[in-house]
Parts: structure tokens; sequence; C-alpha cells
């Protein structure tokens, strides 16, 4: 029986196999390969532990058809592409009987009877791979990549060589691993084209956001032995859309949260937890439509900048404080116990916003109305909560809270 590491006990065939620039390969006698060098693999594409998975037969296509001695084959690489050599067939025996064959895979030039539109498909291909703004690759049943396009240097810093042979969940962030295993396992058997988007390890060490369109090749079982990717940078278009998505919840002048963020973080929590207390406070600021009539919108506007920053502090982490619209801010609380919590707080408010606020060389003093309503009493939804709170402010307006300058 021919052993797989009989070359391994033989150092110095070992070494000179090993090193060999042709390919190498020992078979045992039904064809399946015990032993690969390094040339073949760099040859082929394949890792040694898919092809001591597959036979010569496989490799060579032949559907058991007798190999020749001395023949001149063109083998598919793994990513597709024809790869031609002379394969010499020198067979082992011990005791008079065949126990298995050395292969030799040396590499020959392309025929010339090649036909013209093979060419120009092949020409086609590599023109892709070297030039898209997009990487190509290639990645084992084992997760190791097989196959990177050059446009891998000039997008992530990395030469093909560096990435090939390397599992690719070693250039992935760790939450996209974690991602994209529940994502693997989600699939269906005859689910062969997704699209992934994840982090990649630039070579600086930065991520970027790539968006992956992925086609998995599988056996007769339906198992996943392969998958070719492209993947395409949208690290740019990603910050882009998170820029427009936080501009569309977010104040542009105060950047606090806006009516519509308020409204939905309010709404998902009297949803969740509606057997608990809690307030909604809506404030309007005495005497700012003064302040911007006289001064100016832009000193207007630094004013509701320093307002939101003096009620964001007085309100705490475990309080929302949004800008409702105009110079009305609403705070929401909850799961409140006290409700002399709530008082303390819109004494604390007050105190806050009478500190004087100076603002281009001018020192204005400010108040505010407050009006709170209570959930569930009062209402169940934001805007029943609104209607009370906005009463109770007015009653308080009415009041007749003024601000002015100095």
């Amino acid at each position: 029986m021919l052993q797989k590491n009989l070359f391994e006990q033989l150092s110095p065939f070992h070494c000179l196999f090993e090193n060999h620039p042709d390919g190498i390969s020992i078979v045992d006698r039904e064809g399946h390969f015990i032993y690969v060098n390094n040339s073949i693999v760099t040859m082929l594409g394949y890792a040694p532990k898919e092809l001591s998975q597959m036979s010569l037969d496989q490799l060579l296509n032949s559907s058991g058809q007798p190999i020749k001695s001395c023949s001149q084959l063109a083998i598919q690489h793994k990513s597709g592409c024809p790869v031609y050599v002379e394969l010499t067939s020198i067979p082992l025996k011990s005791d008079g009987q065949e126990i298995g064959s050395l292969i030799r895979f040396e590499p020959i030039p392309q025929p010339v009877e090649q036909s013209k539109e093979f060419t120009d498909a092949l020409e086609m291909f590599s023109f892709i791979s070297e030039k898209s703004q997009n990487i190509l690759s290639s990645i084992s049943a084992d997760g190791v990549f097989t196959y990177i396009s050059p446009t891998v240097h000039a997008l992530l810093g990395y030469h093909p060589e560096e990435v090939i042979g390397k599992p690719a969940a070693s250039f992935n962030h760790p939450e996209t691993n974690k991602d994209f295993l529940t994502h693997r396992h989600s699939l269906f058997i005859d689910q062969d084209t997704v699209r992934f988007t994840g982090r990649v390890r630039h070579k600086n060490g930065e991520y970027r956001w790539y968006e992956t369109t992925a086609e998995y090749i599988r056996d007769q079982s339906g198992k996943i032995i392969q998958t070719i990717c492209v993947g395409r940078d949208i690290t740019d278009s990603k910050a882009a859309q998170e820029t427009i998505a936080y501009l569309a919840y977010h104040d542009s002048v105060t950047d606090l949260p806006n009516r519509r963020l308020f409204k939905q973080h309010v709404s998902q929590v009297l949803t969740e937890s509606k057997k608990e207390i809690h307030s909604l406070m809506v404030l309007d600021l005495d005497g700012f439509k003064y302040v911007n009539d006289t001064y100016g919108h832009d000193m207007g506007d630094m004013l509701l900048i320093e307002v939101a920053k003096r009620l964001t502090a007085a309100a705490g982490d475990k309080r929302f404080v949004a800008r409702w619209g105009g110079d009305e801010f609403t705070i929401f609380q909850t799961n409140i116990q006290d409700r002399s919590d709530v008082d303390f707080l819109m004494e604390r408010i007050q105190d806050v916003l009478s500190e004087p606020i100076s603002i281009a060389g001018k020192t204005l003093f400010i108040s505010a109305s407050i009006g709170v309503s209570y959930a569930p009493e009062e209402g169940d939804t934001v805007e029943s909560l609104i209607k009370h709170a906005d009463a109770a402010m007015y009653r308080v307006k009415k009041q007749g809270k003024k601000s002015f300058d100095v």
C-alpha cells in the first residue's frame, strides 16, 4: 500500500520534489492524490487539502479514460482559466505490482491552434481582473483564498500573494465574520447567488465597507465547495447614507434629535412599557422671538444651541431631549418612581436657563414655560401626551415670563 508520508520519510527526495519548478504528485492505484508539491498548488490554484479530496480523473476531467504516459493537456485552474501542461505518468511498483503513479505536470505554452474566440475571452477576463474597480476572488470550501485579482493592491493595499492561501476571515472585521456565519447558516440549499455587506481590513489597518456578490459552487449533494466573489467598495456611499439618515432624525441647528426621532422613541417606549409611568415635558422659550427680531437669526440660532447644551446637561443621560421645532423643546423621562423627580427637573431647567448667556458680545437672559403630561394617566400615545403637555405649558405661559438683554 502506498504510504502518504513516503517522501516525507526520505528527506532528500522530499526536498527535491517540494521545490521542483514542475508540478510533482503521487497518486495511489485508484488515482487519488497522496502527495502534491508547492508547484502544483501554485499552478492550479487548489490547496493541498482540496486536491487530496479529488482524483486525478476528476482534476483532468478525463471521465475514466486511460491517461497516456506523456500527454499535453489543458487543465482547468480553480478560477476557471485553462492551464496547459505536459503530463508525464511514471508507474510506481512494489513486489512487481503497481501501487500508484508519480505524475509530473510541466507547464507548456498555450497551443497555437486554440480558437480566437477563446483567446479573446481569456484576454477579456484578464483585462477585467486587472482593470476593474472591484475585487474578484475565489475561496475554497474551508474559507481560504485561492485567487484574488490584482486590483486588491490598489483597493486594499495587499499584493495578491499576501492574500492567496490565507483565510478570508482573517481580513474581515470580527463583527462581519459573526454576521457572515449567521448568513451562511440561513442559506437555502438552492440559493447560489447572494449579496453580503461587511467591513474588510485595509493593509493600513483601517476598515473599509464592501458589498460582495457571492456565487456558491456546490457538489452533487448540495455542499458548498467553492465561492466566487465580486467585492465593491461602498465606504463612501455608506458614509453618505449614514449622514443622510442622521440628518433625517436630527435638528440641523442644535444637533438634538428632531420631532421625528422623538416621536419614534416615545412611541416605542409607550408600546414596550405600558405599565410604567412616564413623563413628557414641553418647553417653550419666553422671549426668543424678541432675540430673533432684534439681533437676527444667526444670534437666534446661537441661542438655541446654547439652550440645547444646557437642557442636555440638566436632563442627564436617563432622559431624552429633542428640539420639537422653532423655540420649543421636548424632554421624555421613563419609569418614574416619584413625580417629585419631574418637579425637581423643571426647577433645575429654570435655574440653568436663568443664568446669563453671552453671545457675540451680548448678554442675554432667558426663561422658559414648561408643561408636563404623564403616561398612561393622560394618554398612551405621543399625540395625546403632547396635547396635554402643550395645554399645561400655555397655562404657565399666561403668567407672563419674559426674557431681556443687557
